[in-house]
């Protein structure tokens, strides 16, 4: 079949992007191998590379384009290349939008927080406030709901019991809008913590003079890597982790690592609360001036050995093959 991924993201912090929707469509797209697969993306910086980088054929279009002419060169993408099934994976996602491309193609939205009411042919929606079940919408479209569905990277349960090498992984997902790595970093070399550091910047983020300088100066103790396609090896390495509040919270989760959660744009505090509720991560807010007092009481529990955060082992992750076979499915609908 011809799959069509729709997707939006990349460096601009006015668009509360960063790179999760481009990753979760990565991961998905990893799972339909045997199967052509397309792109048609809104790259905000850095995104087009991410694709090609694995291996995946993009086309663009114009960051920010209105919903008409986006619904218009959509659709004549997917009628020029005969596209089966639409997944449709961006931000500020309108029902007015997904139903007029589901009157042209079988349509599959991937989504966040409560937004499950859209008239496609299939939902899915890994939100953590969500119990793992599958539900009907007021459209009476089939919503996969819960943690159990959602996409992430590969996983080898190998990496549950992976060595540990890093006191703390460090990472703030695909973009770092506000340079927090750089200031957290500075902020535990002031504080004197002798630990063993993995920071992953993330393919969106750029090492600064400052991270340049630690990385230089502190190397036996600070490793520093741009990106990785190999996230999940990555982290499992750590003891715990600092992350911002999208995706990487269930990368982390999922390796039961605790991690306290930086967020970089006021929609990622719905999902911390969420995990903070739960006693599996620690809601560290949002970055600013304020913060210190929090991230030092995280980074303080750390150094005495005395986290305190409940493990997700009971909970079934990313069911990416149920998934796959329910999009696959409709293709015969």
């Amino acid at each position: 079949m011809k799959i069509l991924f729709r997707t939006s993201g990349g460096s601009n912090p006015k668009n509360e992007l960063g790179m999760g929707h481009i990753y979760r469509c990565i991961n998905l797209s990893k799972k339909l191998t045997s199967h052509k697969i397309h792109f048609l993306i809104e790259d905000f910086g850095s995104v087009t590379k991410l694709l090609k980088n694995n291996g995946l054929k993009v086309s663009k279009l114009n960051p920010g384009i209105n919903e008409d002419e986006d619904i218009k060169k959509t659709i004549r993408y997917v009628e020029k290349n005969n596209i089966d099934i639409l997944i449709i994976d961006k931000y500020g996602l309108k029902n007015d939008y997904v139903k007029s491309l589901k009157e042209k193609v079988k349509t599959v939205v991937i989504t966040d927080l409560r937004n499950i009411h859209y008239n496609a042919d299939l939902v899915v929606n890994g939100f953590i406030g969500y119990n793992n079940s599958i539900k009907f919408n007021k459209y009476k479209t089939k919503c996969l709901l819960g943690p159990r569905y959602q996409i992430l990277s590969n996983h080898s349960e190998k990496n549950n019991s992976r060595k540990k090498k890093f006191d703390l992984v460090l990472t703030l997902g695909g973009y770092d809008t506000k340079c927090i790595v750089e200031k957290i970093l500075d902020f535990i070399i002031t504080k004197n913590y002798n630990f063993k550091i993995l920071v992953i910047l993330g393919p969106a983020t750029r090492k600064t003079k400052k991270i340049l300088k630690i990385e230089k100066q502190y190397k036996k103790n600070i490793k520093i890597i741009k990106e990785t396609k190999r996230f999940q090896d990555e982290i499992s390495k750590g003891e715990n982790g600092i992350t911002a509040g999208g995706i990487s919270t269930y990368e982390f989760a999922r390796l039961n690592i605790p991690f306290g959660i930086i967020c970089q744009y006021n929609h990622q505090l719905i999902t911390s609360r969420e995990w903070a509720k739960r006693g599996i991560g620690e809601n560290l807010g949002m970055f600013n001036v304020k913060l210190d007092n929090k991230i030092e009481l995280f980074l303080e529990k750390i150094n005495q050995n005395d986290m305190k955060l409940n493990s997700m082992r009971k909970n079934k992750f990313s069911d990416t093959k149920k998934i796959i076979n329910e999009i696959l499915r409709l293709k015969n609908d």
